[in-house]
């Protein structure tokens, strides 16, 4: 969130400041209270990537993942593009743009299941078409996704695959 105009991060706590000057702390979170079903029938309208490694998978106007671990799309089982493809040449005419890829392969498809794996804190999202994106968090130290549902509920995950939601510090 740090240099999001947003919030910011307090040096040497896990609270940040908000651009209103509240407090907020993470809050441990069950992984049964992340409720992915809202993603069904949705479409990923949009990918876009922020230096140094910022993706994010935007829903429409409301809801969105941004992800900070790798990721990968699977079209039949195989990996077709994933984040580590970005800017790679592999010998074609220019290098690979994987935001423009992935919004394509995605934009095009309609979610049929979302699934979040309890322990690592993966994120399966399959879409019709038989393509899936894979969210692997893969730091035991830093968050590797946060999302937020159309409703405005924000969850994070943190290294180790522990899952955090927001709330005001007082």
């Amino acid at each position: 969130m740090q240099g999001s105009g947003r919030a910011r991060r307090l040096p040497g706590t896990l609270g940040i400041t908000t651009t209103m000057g509240q407090v907020i702390y993470p809050q441990p979170t069950s992984p049964g209270k992340v409720d992915l079903s809202w993603m069904i029938g949705r479409t990923i309208t949009d990918v876009s990537f922020t230096e140094p490694v910022h993706w994010t998978f935007s829903f429409g106007e409301k809801g969105y993942i941004g992800v900070e671990c790798p990721w990968r799309i699977l079209k039949q089982g195989r990996t077709t593009l994933s984040s580590d493809d970005h800017r790679q040449q592999y010998g074609l005419p220019a290098p690979i743009d994987a935001a423009a890829e992935a919004t394509k392969l995605l934009s095009a498809v309609v979610i049929d299941a979302a699934q979040l794996r309890v322990g690592t804190s993966d994120i399966f999202i399959d879409f019709s078409g038989n393509l899936r994106l894979e969210i692997i968090p893969i730091s035991s130290g830093y968050e590797g996704w946060q999302m937020m549902d159309p409703f405005g509920t924000e969850f994070f995950a943190q290294g180790g695959g522990q899952i955090c939601t927001w709330e005001g510090g007082r």
